[in-house]
C-alpha cells in the first residue's frame, strides 16, 4: 500500500525549515471530522505542515490595498503546500488545501495538535518541542491512506503562568482562552488596520514572546 508520508518524503527533504505530520481524519474530534468531510468527502489523511519561524520578518503580516494578509512565512508554506498536492496527486490521490488566510472553519492547531506536531499551551498557541510557539501551520486533506493511527500526546506547555500575567488583553487563563476578548483588545489597538505604503498589520505577540517553551526568532 501506498501511504501519504511515502509520497511526500521527498517534498519535506527539500525544506529543512519544515515538517509534516499525518492524522487519519476518522480519529479526529467531531468538528475537525465533520469540516474534512464536507471539505473533501472520502478524504482519508489530514496532512499537517509546519515551518519553524526563525525571524521575526518572517511572521510580520502586510495586508496591501484589497489583497488577503500575507507574510513570508504563509508564502512560502503555501509553496510548499502546492507541491505535496502536485505530488499527491500525480499518484492518483484527491488533495486539497485548505484555504488560509481567507475563513475556513477549521483551526489548524486542533488538527496539529491530534497529528503529533505540539500541544495548545495556555497562550492558545501551538507549542512545537524545539520551536516552541513559532511555527507557521499549513493543512491538507488527501484520501491516500496514512501509517499513524493516533497519537500519544506529551506535555510541553510547562504552566508556568508567563502568559497569563503578560497578556495585556486579560484573555488567558490558567485553563481557558477568550478569543474574542483577545480579538476585541487587539481591534482597539488598531491593529487590524494596515500602517504605511506596504499595509504593516502591527500584531500583538506578546504572549509567544514570553513563553520559555523553544527556540526563539530572531529581530527582524
Amino acid at each position: 500500500m501506498i501511504y501519504t508520508e511515502d509520497i511526500i518524503k521527498e517534498i519535506i527533504k527539500q525544506h529543512s525549515c519544515c515538517a509534516a505530520w499525518t492524522v487519519e481524519i476518522s480519529s479526529l474530534a467531531g468538528r475537525e471530522r465533520s469540516f474534512f468531510n464536507e471539505f473533501l468527502p472520502l478524504s482519508k489523511t489530514a496532512l499537517v505542515l509546519g515551518h519553524h519561524v526563525v525571524t521575526k520578518t518572517e511572521w510580520t503580516w502586510y495586508s496591501k490595498d484589497k489583497e488577503l494578509e500575507h507574510c513570508m512565512a504563509e508564502d512560502h508554506t503555501g509553496e510548499v503546500c502546492k507541491q505535496l498536492k502536485s505530488i499527491l496527486e500525480s499518484s492518483g490521490f484527491r488533495t486539497a488545501i485548505v484555504p488560509y488566510p481567507e475563513e475556513s472553519g477549521l483551526q489548524f492547531r486542533f488538527v496539529a495538535q491530534a497529528a503529533g506536531a505540539g500541544e495548545i499551551g495556555m497562550n492558545a498557541f501551538l507549542l512545537h518541542p524545539q520551536w516552541g510557539p513559532w511555527i507557521h501551520l499549513r493543512v491538507l486533506a488527501t484520501n491516500a491512506p496514512c501509517k499513524v493511527k493516533s497519537i500519544l500526546l506529551k506535555q510541553i506547555c510547562n504552566s508556568c503562568g508567563i502568559c497569563i500575567s503578560m497578556c495585556p488583553a486579560g484573555a488567558i487563563q490558567s485553563c481557558s482562552f477568550d478569543g474574542l476578548l483577545c480579538r476585541r483588545y487587539r481591534r482597539s489597538k488598531g491593529e487590524y488596520n494596515p500602517v504605511g505604503p506596504e499595509g504593516e498589520l502591527k500584531y500583538c505577540m506578546i504572549c509567544a514572546d514570553v513563553c520559555p517553551i523553544g527556540d526563539k526568532p530572531q529581530e527582524r
